[in-house]
């Protein structure tokens, strides 16, 4: 038994339900003196079949196994790291986007589900073509890769400026065996693409938050996603201004770019596309914010 003055801890002997409870206690301590009050049933668990490697079922079925000291202690650190304000896919180094798993790492940023609008902006207008896609700033991959998974005729080009997001990129490939369709080079936006290339869609989800207010973001995103891929500059339209200007000599005629937006980015985005002589579209997530910008390329080259 723990002593009152003693550091809250998963302890050797314990079950998988008492280890459970002690963990929420240390997750839920730890998030409350950050002045964050959450529901962490769903983290806690999350955390410990992670480490245990054994399913929701499995912890059912056996809740009364008994811990190591070495699992016992891996636990306890993984809680607390939780209730320090680690987010729960960077602990098990992994993320689900589209229903499917991906690897992350900290050159990558964790896949949200508001993105998961570009995939389907992109599939609904692709259909069941053989399409050639090219993915700026990939950083998972999970764009490219989910599309992938739907479209088995398509084949897609990851680019990004960190060598590390590409080899993330190209493992979440394998994984989800599509790599076979899936390449990826060193680009800063188009400046590494081979000048041959042509796609018929374009797509991103650039650093679009201003400089300025990145220290003001909530702190799973501020000090465990990588600065690189969250800072869009002094107005946030860093990348957005050579990814539309420069697109056309990459996109086939009849092409889309689309690309995810901030939510008071979507008139000033709308504007770049419209000068470089994309027809835009704008889509709402489902809080019905400005999401996704769809520039379509209706003119030959």
């Amino acid at each position: 038994m723990q002593q009152a003055d003693q550091p809250l801890a998963v302890l050797p002997g314990d079950n998988l339900t008492v280890a459970l409870y002690t963990m929420r206690l240390i997750i839920e301590r730890g998030l409350k003196a950050r002045e964050l009050f959450l529901d962490c049933g769903l983290d806690t668990r999350l955390l410990l079949l992670h480490h245990m490697q054994i399913s929701h079922a499995e912890l059912i079925a056996a809740p009364t196994h008994q811990l190591s000291e070495g699992d016992a202690a891996a636990l306890t650190e993984l809680a607390i790291r939780r209730g320090a304000g680690v987010p729960v896919a960077r602990l098990v180094g992994e993320a689900e986007f589209w229903s499917l798993p991906f690897h992350l790492s900290d050159d990558t940023l964790v896949p949200r589900p508001d993105s998961e609008l570009i995939v389907e902006a992109a599939l609904s207008r692709i259909g069941g073509e053989a399409t050639r896609i090219l993915d700026v700033g990939t950083g998972t991959g999970c764009l490219p890769l989910a599309i992938l998974s739907e479209r088995p005729r398509s084949a897609a080009l990851g680019v990004d400026i960190s060598q590390g997001a590409l080899a993330v990129a190209e493992r979440n490939a394998h994984r989800l065996d599509v790599a076979d369709r899936f390449s990826t080079c060193l680009s800063d936006v188009y400046d590494g693409v081979p000048k041959t290339g042509v796609f018929d869609v374009i797509l991103s989800n650039p650093p679009y938050i201003v400089s300025n207010v990145i220290d003001d973001l909530d702190t799973e995103v501020r000090d465990h996603d990588p600065r690189v891929a969250l800072d869009g500059g002094t107005d946030g339209l860093d990348i957005y201004r050579p990814l539309v200007a420069e697109a056309a000599p990459f996109l086939a005629p009849g092409g889309y770019l689309i690309v995810e937006i901030g939510y008071d980015q979507s008139s000033s985005v709308r504007a770049l596309m419209l000068e470089a002589g994309f027809e835009p579209e704008l889509l709402h997530d489902l809080a019905g914010h400005p999401r996704v910008l769809i520039g379509h390329k209706s003119e030959p080259n």
